[in-house]
């Protein structure tokens, strides 16, 4: 597949396009579920470092901050408990917010949505940094490329949700340094894999599992006599209190870590709320869900044609590791005795690994799960990799038994229908449904879980009611209508009054279809019959949001 075209070139006009889009569409979003939580997190930690600080006049302006999202948010999660949350992101984002004295919370809250793509887009060169180093076709990168940044759901979080994406960026720099241990150990590229690793880790508790899996597999290079066991120890400790330190470094929480009780010390994060969801048509406990809950989502929203690639991958790198398994004792067929024969082969054994341990692990031991499968968000990157083993498979196949005119009109059709699904779905890509899904299917699944739909409404319901001083609006879902006003500008957000299931007091109801229990057996959410539907807001089948309309 040779091209006329300088490769990098290519390359290069794919980053600025990406980054000229983001740079665009970065205000088009609404407020997510977390980003006030995440936000009172940041001038929680801000407020924690400069209380003791002679910067008067700034620490007056961050307590003032602080206290007017405790009291504007009464009911957000408790910072004193939930306080291994916020520093890496949201704590530089208070700064940059007093610093700047914003004042305009559709303005700040905008400017947490740049940064939070300009770090997923700096994830998204990293993630070219190790297709191009592992893959050899110069179409299939590109392709690799434009399946990392263009999946619907990860592209449109990429611009609001400031946890799982962060995570998952920071997971992806981490693992290109490490793939860059596997290939050549020297003490630059360990510093900054064990620096990314403990970032990772500050930022979602699973980052732990990094300098872990390293650790094994430099474990297995010594069983293979690769390397001494002194040798072992030696990279083992490194890697250990490296990480331990740069972990200490900048987290707090890890300050209260006691050794002798370190049950406790995890035990906040696997906190969950006692609320149930909507899956396959049932409501379910988040903590006792359903053990295909996981697989479920991931195949109803991701493009079909990522998960047939994603199904081929598994497939071929399972194959792959299986072989090299049964022939540990053939020198004939395995020479050096190992689980790989090259630095790529241990790269696929990596992502196949940690794909697998993730999702055998929320398979089997009831992990609770909330807002369809994003948490887990930080697998796109491993389901991509092994999306790209598989179309490499595909296209190899497709060359040798048809021809290559047909590789270029499948690429064609793929980026274009990409392109296309994000356009449409713009700006909601983040509640992507693939074509498996009819309209009576996704009724069964809970789909507007970010809650990004409730800014959309009420900028809705100013259009129809401009001249009105006040408008009163009720709310026949689970959702904090509220905190939807924040991305509305400042002299129009006090328009609003919202009253919860008040029906009687309101002039419109808004409903996402987001219930804490079954909704037929809780009349709070039944709306009355005086209120007629005016709105049922649709992409595609997806059904976002209604808006109802007091009769009389």
């Amino acid at each position: 597949m040779k091209s006329k075209i300088n490769f990098n070139s290519i390359i290069y006009i794919f980053f600025i396009i990406y980054f000229l889009i983001g740079f665009l569409i970065y205000k088009d979003y609404g407020v997510g579920i977390e980003e006030h939580f995440q936000r009172q997190n940041g001038f929680y930690w801000l407020n924690y470092f400069f209380s003791n600080s002679n910067f008067n006049n700034f620490k007056e302006l961050v307590n003032i901050k602080y206290n007017l999202i405790l009291i504007n948010n009464h009911n957000l999660p408790n910072p004193d408990y939930f306080n291994f949350y916020g520093i890496i992101f949201d704590l530089p984002m208070a700064f940059i917010e007093t610093f700047l004295r914003l004042e305009s919370s559709k303005l700040y809250f905008e400017l947490r949505h740049l940064f939070i793509f300009l770090i997923f887009f700096i994830s998204s060169i990293f993630f070219y940094k190790i297709i191009k180093n592992r893959f050899n076709d110069k179409l299939i990168i590109l392709m690799g490329l434009f399946f990392y940044v263009a999946s619907p759901r990860i592209f449109g979080d990429s611009f609001h949700n400031n946890k799982d994406i962060l995570f998952l960026s920071f997971l992806v720099i981490a693992t290109s340094y490490l793939f860059d241990l596997f290939k050549n150990h020297n003490n630059k590229t360990l510093i900054l894999f064990c620096l990314f690793s403990a970032i990772a880790t500050s930022t979602r508790i699973m980052g732990i599992y990094l300098p872990i899996l390293a650790i094994i597999f430099y474990y297995l290079e010594f069983l293979i006599k690769k390397y001494t066991f002194k040798y072992f120890l030696k990279i083992s400790l490194q890697i250990f209190f490296l990480f331990i330190f740069f972990l200490y470094l900048h987290y707090p929480y890890i300050w209260e870590l006691n050794l002798l009780n370190i049950g406790s010390w995890f035990n906040k994060f696997f906190h969950w709320m006692d609320i149930k969801v909507l899956f396959s048509g049932e409501y379910y406990s988040i903590k006792y869900l359903p053990r295909s809950y996981l697989p479920i989502w991931i195949l109803i929203s991701t493009p079909i044609f990522i998960c047939l690639f994603i199904l081929i991958g598994a497939f071929f790198s399972g194959r792959q590791i299986y072989l090299r398994i049964i022939s540990i004792d053939n020198k004939k067929e395995n020479k050096n005795g190992d689980l790989w024969q090259s630095i790529d082969e241990k790269k696929d054994l990596f992502i196949f690994t940690s794909f697998f341990s993730f999702l055998f692990y929320t398979i089997f031991l009831n992990v609770a799960m909330l807002s369809a499968w994003r948490h887990f968000y930080f697998l796109h990157f491993f389901l991509i990799y092994l999306s790209i083993i598989g179309l490499e498979n595909v296209y190899k196949l497709l060359i040798k038994k048809i021809s290559i005119k047909i590789v270029y009109l499948i690429s064609f059709i793929i980026l274009t229908n990409l392109i296309y699904t994000n356009i449409q779905f713009h700006p909601f890509q983040s509640l992507f449904f693939n074509n498996l899904m009819s309209s009576k299917k996704i009724e069964k699944y809970q789909v507007d879980t970010p809650l990004l739909g409730r800014s959309h409404a009420l900028k809705y319901i100013l259009t129809l009611e401009n001249k009105k001083e006040k408008i009163i609006l009720a709310n026949s879902s689970w959702a904090p209508m509220y905190n939807g006003k924040d991305m509305l500008k400042s002299e129009v957000k006090d328009k609003f009054i919202f009253v919860g299931q008040n029906y009687t007091q309101a002039d419109y109801i808004y409903n996402n279809y987001i219930y804490k229990n079954d909704e037929k057996f809780n009349k709070n959410y039944k709306v009355p019959a005086n209120f007629r539907k005016i709105k049922d807001y649709k992409i595609d089948n997806v059904l976002i949001y209604s808006i109802f309309q007091r009769e009389n």
